[in-house]
């Protein structure tokens, strides 16, 4: 491979990389959720508000804390530098050329003294005599020169005009400058920016991605850690064999006496069936691990074949949302049988151990413990070696236990 090509594929890889950290942030997970909740063709439009200029109400209800505008534009830029939105036009606006805003006013100034003390009225020429004023000066509806009445065809309205108050100039085309309410520039209409204002939506080609990065396993972790589960989302476990990195959608671990009980959780969206491929990947990731409850979620239909494949290697497979009830009751009832069922274990393990040590502790007396003599001061004559004497004081504590 020649550099150019090992460049783009380090290039690639790090966008990769860096998208995939960018799924975990709780912002991206909350927005796109709603997106996909809302149906593909759901956009993110912006809204204007006189005193922020152009929001994304969609954007600003994504985050957990107040977010400004050129924080919610900074967010968009980087779902889409990273491929999982998409930009398209919205609309052309001015903006200040020194801060960008577009939190802007217009202000009309008379052209001859520069003020801006400036009115909209409409001019009235009373055709007869030539008179040409504004409307309002033709009281009663007689001209204001001549005093004779105006008639349907002796007057006519020379359309919108603008009156300088300052020095009572008329115009028709004053000049209109902008004023930015953000850092107070002022500039002429030639001297504005334009500002392109975006919308966004999901990248089509990244759907399947999408769906399966942020898909909601929060209630299946609520459930786990109100079962006294420590549980890691996404979770990662070294391979016993390989030691490698193995990944999971959730792995959650609690101790049972003085032993580690583990679940594995990993799951799969896909635009038609998922396939037995999918639970092979997860075959192999488990049988690298100690786990006593592999879980593998099928967002939508899984394949007949995989199916198989789940149920003779004793993998839980669920399929529909992580958010249903069903499959939260099922995984818990998985979990609390499995650690009734280890705990019993445990316990008849442990009752057999205590029988086969007391056992061994009557042989061990019986054949090394040489019978001593009786004192009143101490009772027992304790063996000097140390190793006998410790045997001699179990043994002793378990006849009176017996």
């Amino acid at each position: 491979m020649d550099e150019k090509n090992v460049e783009k594929s380090r290039e690639k890889q790090q966008t990769d990389d860096e998208r995939a950290k960018v799924y975990l942030e709780p912002e991206t997970q909350n927005l796109l959720r709603e997106l996909i909740k809302n149906g593909d063709n759901t956009q993110i439009i912006p809204t204007y508000d006189p005193n922020l200029g152009f929001v994304y109400k969609k954007v600003e209800q994504a985050f957990e804390h107040e977010t400004s505008p050129e924080q919610m534009i900074d967010f968009l830029n980087k779902l889409t530098e990273l491929d999982i939105l998409k930009r398209t036009f919205f609309e052309m606006v001015a903006a200040c050329p020194k801060c960008e805003s577009t939190t802007l006013t217009s202000h009309y100034y008379c052209p001859k003294c520069k003020n801006n003390n400036m009115i909209k009225t409409s001019l009235t020429e009373h055709i007869p005599c030539g008179f040409i004023d504004e409307k309002i000066k033709f009281k009663n509806n007689k001209c204001p020169r001549c005093g004779e009445n105006l008639e349907e065809n002796n007057y006519r309205n020379m359309g919108r005009w603008y009156l300088c108050r300052n020095c009572e100039e008329k115009t028709v085309k004053p000049n209109l400058k902008f004023h930015c309410r953000k850092c107070n520039n002022e500039f002429s209409i030639e001297e504005s920016k334009l500002l392109e204002i975006s919308k966004f939506s999901l990248n089509p080609t990244r759907k399947t991605e999408i769906k399966r990065r942020v898909a909601s396993f929060e209630k299946i972790r609520k459930m786990l850690e109100m079962l006294d589960f420590v549980v890691e989302q996404p979770g990662m476990i070294y391979g016993q064999k390989s030691e490698m990195q193995l990944h999971f959608t959730l792995v959650a671990r609690r101790m049972i006496e003085e032993e580690e009980f583990v679940i594995t959780l990993d799951h799969a969206v896909k635009e038609t069936e998922i396939k037995s491929s999918e639970i092979i990947l997860y075959l192999y990731k488990t049988s690298e691990v100690k786990v006593d409850i592999p879980i593998f979620i099928g967002i939508n239909k899984v394949s007949d074949e995989a199916k198989k494949i789940a149920k003779g290697n004793q993998i839980l497979l669920l399929e529909g949302s992580p958010e249903i009830k069903e499959i939260i009751d099922r995984i818990k009832a998985e979990v609390d049988l499995k650690i009734a069922s280890k705990s019993k274990h445990l316990d008849v393990s442990l009752e057999e151990e205590t029988k086969i040590n007391k056992k061994k502790r009557k042989a061990e007396y019986k054949s090394e413990i040489k019978p001593q003599l009786f004192n009143t001061v101490t009772g027992i004559h304790q063996p000097k070696n140390t190793e006998k004497r410790n045997r001699f004081g179990r043994f002793m504590k378990s006849l009176k236990k017996e």
